[in-house]
């Protein structure tokens, strides 16, 4: 089987949701930037409905949009 990277020490700090380029950049507590872009805007929403349900889980997580 399989191991799966552990990320016990990182967490999510910050998301940046960009409307317009349809574009999320997720901030990592270790200083990690990862950038996801969606094709469709049926993709962005479903990633955006994510974002939204993770800042409501966990109050630290900061969304910005720009």
């Amino acid at each position: 089987m399989e191991s799966f990277p552990k990320f016990q020490d990182e967490y999510v700090d910050r998301v940046e949701i960009s409307l317009t380029k349809r574009l999320f950049k997720i901030f990592g507590s270790d200083g990690h930037i990862q950038e996801l872009s969606c094709d469709s805007t049926d993709q962005f929403m479903r990633v955006l409905e994510v974002s939204k349900k993770a800042e409501e889980i966990d109050s630290e997580i900061k969304v910005v949009y720009v």
